[in-house]
């Protein structure tokens, strides 16, 4: 072999083995996806199960919403994905939220919490029990938000003021206290619910119910005229024909509920806030998880919330959904926006711990 010749193999191999070393390199890069799986990173987070803690039922709306996630991430994630039920009463995701860095791996970001903004910022507003444990919202650091969902009002068939929220207004305004108002007690749909009454000044006669499906079946059932639940809630029992949407929280009406009720409105036609009753769904885990942690879990999160499986499996349960993604920066300042705005609304109706305790 001439001299050329072999000088010019040599410098293919040296550069086919430096393309396969480099190569080998990027495949290895820590905290990048590597044929469709997210790379732990340098410091060797996560080695071992990330658990989602659903503070509910199996079955409820926080539960499925956590299944779906997990789901989505079983072929992405380099650990497996957990998801555990530990039921607690109103506002006991704050005691979750203080109980995480006490668990082994809570402070390096193997624990998240399945968070609804709208309720978590408010229960610090309106729970005695938060507040006796010093509960504050820069305990809590958000992940993700994935999807947003409207709360929504039901009435009893055959309503006398008709398909309306309007309408309704204008009847309970003419008969103070006569509409029978349903709600999960000390809720954010018991919330939502004062603030409309607060805000079109109407009065009417509170029933409080233990959760949202039993406020669901005394309106179908007759036994109560209203009712405002979240959407999934609100959707199986308006799919059994018993009861009727008369409005929906936010900006939007979801087409699903049109065909029933053509002129059914949403709080933005009738003057009201549409930032209130609005529920992003997201996850948050300690303050004190490192950000870098944070952010992988925003990236594997992200990819699962953004998957076609994903968002296959929350349409089914939750028709009228929108899907949009928000970063930790932007939602943790969601949650100061909501708690902002909602503490002069609830000492105004009455709510507020503050007003509460004087009563």
């Amino acid at each position: 072999m001439k001299r050329g010749e072999t000088r010019g193999l040599v410098c293919l191999v040296f550069a086919v083995t430096l393309a396969f070393t480099l190569a080998s390199g990027a495949s290895a890069q820590p905290g990048e996806f590597v044929k469709g799986v997210l790379q732990p990173l340098a410091d060797g987070f996560p080695n071992r199960p990330i658990t989602i803690i659903v503070v509910d039922d199996p079955g409820t709306s926080d539960d499925l919403y956590a299944k779906a996630l997990q789901a989505s991430l079983k072929d992405i994630s380099p650990v497996n994905i957990r998801v555990v039920n530990e039921p607690s009463p109103v506002g006991g995701t704050w005691y979750v939220v203080q109980d995480i860095p006490r668990r082994e791996g809570g402070r390096d970001g193997y624990y998240v919490i399945v968070i609804p903004a709208f309720g978590m910022a408010t229960d610090l507003l309106t729970e005695p029990g938060t507040k006796e444990i010093g509960a504050k919202l820069d305990q809590m650091s958000v992940v993700i938000s994935t999807d947003i969902t409207p709360f929504i009002w039901l009435q009893r068939k055959n309503a006398p003021w008709g398909l309306q929220m309007a309408d309704m207004v204008k009847y309970a305004k003419a008969n103070p206290g006569k509409v029978r108002f349903i709600p999960e007690v000390g809720s954010a749909f018991d919330i939502v619910g004062e603030y409309v009454f607060n805000a079109t000044g109407i009065k009417v006669n509170k029933i409080p119910q233990g959760s949202q499906q039993e406020a669901a079946s005394t309106v179908g059932a007759g036994e109560g005229d209203v009712t405002v639940l979240g959407l999934t809630t609100a959707y199986a029992n308006f799919q059994t024909g018993r009861v009727d949407v008369s409005l929906v929280m936010g900006d939007t009406v979801p087409e699903v509920f049109k065909k029933a009720n053509p002129g059914l409105q949403c709080a933005k036609d009738l003057g009201l806030s549409t930032f209130i009753g609005v529920t992003k769904w997201g996850y948050s885990t300690s303050s004190q998880v490192p950000r870098a942690h944070i952010d992988w879990l925003y990236k594997l999160f992200k990819a699962g919330g953004t998957s076609n499986q994903f968002k296959e499996m929350r349409s089914k349960v939750m028709p009228g959904i929108v899907f949009q993604i928000a970063d930790p920066e932007t939602m943790d300042a969601e949650l100061v926006k909501i708690n902002t705005a909602m503490d002069p609304i609830l000492r105004e109706i009455g709510l507020h711990i503050d007003v509460i305790k004087k009563k």
